[in-house]
C-alpha cells in the first residue's frame, strides 16, 4: 500500500509533464498556422494590389490608343514656289488631316518670314483663313504671295525665308481644342523647305 502511494506523484508528475509537452506542441502548430493564415493574407493583399494596378494600366493604355486613334491629325505635307515665272511668285502650303476623323473648327494661318521680319500680305490676300471641316487624306493648300524682288533674292541666297504655319482645331471633344505649329526654311541650295521647329501647344507662338 505505501509502495502505491510512492509511486501516484511520480506518476502524477509525468502526467502532468505529458500534458505540458502536448500543449506546447498544440500552441506551436496554432502558432504556425497563424504564421501561415497572416502570410496567406499577405498574398493575398499583394495579389489585389498587383491586379488593380494592370486594371489601372490596361485602362490608361486602352484610353490612350482611344485618345490618339480618334482625333485628327492637321499637318504640313509640303511647301513649294508656284507661279515664279510671273509678277506673283506664289508659296503653295499644302496641308492635309493625317488622322481618321475630321477636324472641326479649323482655323489656319501662314507667314513668310524674310529675315526675320514677317512679311505684310499683299493687298486683298490673306495671312489667315477659315478652313472649317478638313477631312481626312484630302489635300487643302494656301496660298502666300510674294514680291517679285522679294523671291529673286530669296532664291539667290541673298535673304532667308522661313514660313511659319499654325492651325488650330477641334476634334470630337469639342472643348478640346488642338494646335499644330511648325517652322520651315527654305534651302536655296536644293530648293526644298526644311523643318525648323514646333510643337503642338497652343502657346502665344508669334508669327
Amino acid at each position: 500500500m505505501a509502495d502505491n502511494e510512492k509511486e501516484l506523484p511520480a506518476q502524477s508528475s509525468a502526467e502532468r509533464r505529458e500534458i505540458i509537452r502536448t500543449e506546447r506542441s498544440m500552441l506551436a502548430r496554432l502558432a504556425q498556422a497563424v504564421r501561415l493564415a497572416d502570410f496567406m493574407a499577405i498574398l493575398m493583399v499583394l495579389a489585389t494590389f498587383f491586379s488593380a494596378y494592370a486594371t489601372w494600366r490596361t485602362a490608361l493604355v486602352t484610353s490612350t490608343i482611344f485618345a490618339v486613334a480618334d482625333r485628327p491629325f492637321i499637318g504640313v505635307q509640303e511647301i513649294t514656289f508656284k507661279g515664279t515665272d510671273t509678277q506673283f511668285p506664289t508659296l503653295l502650303v499644302n496641308f492635309k488631316n493625317f488622322g481618321s476623323i475630321p477636324a472641326l473648327d479649323t482655323i489656319v494661318g501662314v507667314h513668310a518670314v524674310i529675315d526675320g521680319k514677317p512679311l505684310r500680305p499683299s493687298p486683298g490676300a490673306m495671312s489667315e483663313i477659315d478652313a472649317g471641316i478638313v477631312s481626312p487624306n484630302v489635300p487643302h493648300y494656301f496660298y502666300v504671295y510674294l514680291p517679285p524682288d522679294k523671291y529673286q533674292a530669296v532664291v539667290a541666297g541673298k535673304t532667308n525665308l522661313q514660313v511659319h504655319v499654325r492651325v488650330l482645331y477641334k476634334g470630337p471633344a469639342h472643348g478640346t481644342q488642338l494646335c499644330y505649329f511648325e517652322r520651315f526654311a527654305y534651302d536655296f541650295r536644293v530648293n526644298i523647305f526644311m523643318a525648323s521647329g514646333g510643337d503642338d501647344k497652343c502657346g502665344t507662338e508669334v508669327f
